[in-house]
């Protein structure tokens, strides 16, 4: 089952102190479907950058809280609608200073409201083709999501995923083999 291999490779908890989290979606168990965001042009901080959907920890809210506040905000996902599976490791993004925490959640419907400040596009593709992109650059990993490059603190957070379940598994294909 996908679901226990996944949640097999993740942290429980986050052991280092975080600003922001983000979800990182999974859809569908038999064949798992990343979801990632094209953040809208007019926004402060990473404008157009492919990106996981969240934000900012706000006063009160540990990691989840604020990770699946941001994806309903973003998304319109309702947080019953994302089962929490576990974390990877944060991330830094390096131009703002800021340690976010990726928080890895199976979710139940691909049937988006998206907030057009923040999102400006939604995009859907197999987990396993977006980690068999990985190609390794002079700036460090990149992926690919429905024909979108994926760089910066996305691609290490896909990064983490992808090293995991190679060191475990011993490929992409093997971990994906049921």
């Amino acid at each position: 089952m996908l679901v226990r291999r996944l949640e097999d490779l993740l942290d429980k908890k986050v052991t280092k102190k975080v600003d922001a989290a983000v979800v990182v979606p999974v859809f569908d168990e038999n064949c798992p479907k990343l979801v990632m965001i094209k953040r809208s042009k007019g926004l402060n901080r990473s404008a157009g950058h492919i990106a996981f959907p969240g934000g900012m920890i706000e006063n009160g809210e540990n990691e989840v809280e604020a990770a699946l506040r941001e994806f309903e905000e973003e998304l319109g996902i309702n947080p019953d609608c994302v089962d929490v599976l576990g974390f990877l490791r944060p991330r830094e993004v390096h131009e703002y200073r800021i340690m976010i925490c990726p928080v890895v959640g199976m979710i139940r419907t691909l049937e988006f409201e998206p907030n057009s400040r923040e999102v400006s596009k939604v995009l859907v593709d197999e987990l396993r083709r977006v980690l068999k992109s990985r190609r390794v650059a002079d700036w460090g990993p990149n992926f690919e999501c429905a024909g979108q490059l994926v760089w910066g603190a996305s691609s290490r957070v896909l990064d983490d995923l992808y090293l995991r379940i190679v060191k475990k598994y011993g490929s992409i294909d093997a971990f994906f083999k049921i």
